[in-house]
């Protein structure tokens, strides 16, 4: 019987990773010190936060993917040489890797570890996943720009590779991620983990092809400048049901979004897919969290498109036809705030709801239980927000916040510390606040 596909979550810091785990993501990749490709957004900065956060991920029941995934110049190999002996015993359950270079150096170091072939080693054909195959590699990420048909003959090709895709995230504008802008615009490598958005930058561009003379592309914008060269975001989960027979495990993408977002996606997804593969009714309001997640606009990429629709044919042709499970509308419940967003325009949604995370840390206060907080929006007496656990959704109100000391306080934010709340409702940690 073939095993369920996990669910792969981005874990860039110790609470964003303990958020996946306790959402139910099966397994969370996290950052190693000096040689992720997120370097830059990489919360987990020494060793012992690194075997910390691997450990409590194996308490909780999820597997720890460590990312080594940086493409390293001369300079760099015995950073990384050094790197790999010091988290050689840190109990990883893989290692993600790119670069060919790299792959004896952690084979010396962590001979019994499983190796994971990263999106960005642009794996796209069979012969590829056949060498790597042979090499001992266990699982192969592939390329974003591989379509659900050519998924299906490497699967037919090479059976025995565990496969795995991105299914929501950020999308690049370069070849699976592989980007010089940032090093010409400002100095950062995005190729050794320190990618600096240069592709979101405010451009004023005009665009005539030399083969069409006179035919100017639209670029459209709004008062925060023009997204010419900014993806729109990858969003599957109308379609996991045609992904789900090929793969072994679904990624999603973004170790620097919030607690919010790693918990509401993760939640959205597992849903989606426990519901497939259990043949049971979907829930639309869990799977519409990708809409009230902050994000740009969604389209399902490369899997159910090919590369010759774009740019001028981003429509929804050989849209899978069936009902979409989600409210796309920008209005109403499912997203608040102003929308930048046109049709034409791949720029992100500025709403802001995410409120804060309780922990599972709490004093009691006559009697009753007040968990911490980290408010991420101000916070007051009688204020009713939505929240999400790993089992519910709901509604409920703040009775009161108080200090460390114990003293009531009239209301806290981002900048207010060591805060408590008592609600109307049972809280157990792990909590998230929302509109």
């Amino acid at each position: 019987m073939k095993k369920i596909p996990a669910i792969v979550a981005p874990g860039g810091s110790y609470d964003k990773a303990m958020v996946a785990s306790h959402y139910w993501a099966e397994e969370v990749y996290v950052g190693v010190p000096f040689t992720s490709l997120r370097m830059r957004q990489n919360k987990i900065y020494n060793f012992d936060s690194l075997k910390k956060t691997v450990d409590d991920l194996h308490k909780n029941g999820s597997k720890a993917l460590l990312t080594m995934n940086i493409f390293p110049k001369n300079i760099d190999i015995k950073v990384f040489e050094l790197t790999v002996q010091q988290i050689a015993n840190c109990g990883a359950d893989a290692i993600i890797f790119s670069d060919p270079g790299t792959f004896h150096i952690l084979k010396k170091y962590m001979p019994d570890t499983p190796l994971h072939m990263s999106t960005q080693a642009s794996t796209m054909n069979y012969a590829a996943v056949q060498f790597w195959k042979d090499m001992g590699v266990k699982r192969i990420v592939f390329a974003r720009e591989l379509h659900i048909d050519e998924i299906k003959e490497i699967r037919e090709k090479v059976p025995w590779m565990e496969i795995e895709v991105f299914v929501h995230g950020s999308m690049c504008m370069t070849y699976s991620g592989r980007c010089h802008l940032g090093d010409y615009m400002s100095w950062r490598p995005g190729n050794k983990g320190e990618c600096s958005h240069a592709c979101r930058f405010k451009y004023k561009v005009r665009l005539e092809e030399e083969r069409r003379p006179g035919k100017l592309f639209q670029v459209e914008g709004d008062e925060n400048g023009s997204y010419i060269l900014s993806s729109k975001d990858l969003c599957t989960i109308d379609r996991l049901k045609e992904i789900l027979p090929y793969v072994d495990a679904i990624k999603i993408e973004w170790r620097s979004k919030s607690e919010f977002y790693v918990g509401g996606i993760v939640k959205a997804y597992k849903h989606v897919r426990d519901a497939i593969l259990a043949k049971k009714k979907i829930d639309p309001k869990i799977a519409n969290l990708v809409n009230v997640i902050p994000h740009r606009e969604y389209r399902d990429g490369f899997l159910f498109h090919h590369l010759n629709e774009f740019p001028e044919g981003e429509t929804d042709a050989g849209k899978n036809e069936e009902p979409s499970l989600l409210k796309r509308e920008t209005k109403g419940d499912s997203l608040k705030g102003k929308s930048s967003v046109t049709l034409n325009s791949a720029g992100p949604l500025f709403n802001r709801n995410y409120f804060g995370m309780f922990s599972d840390q709490y004093i009691e206060h006559n009697k009753k239980k007040y968990f911490h907080i980290d408010p991420k929006e101000v916070l007051t007496p009688w204020m009713k927000l939505k929240y999400l656990t790993p089992t519910t959704m709901g509604e409920l109100e703040i009775l009161d916040i108080l200090d460390s000391k114990g003293n009531s306080l009239e209301k806290a934010h981002c900048n207010t510390k060591d805060i408590y709340i008592l609600t109307d409702k049972k809280i157990e940690g792990w909590e998230i606040l929302y509109v």
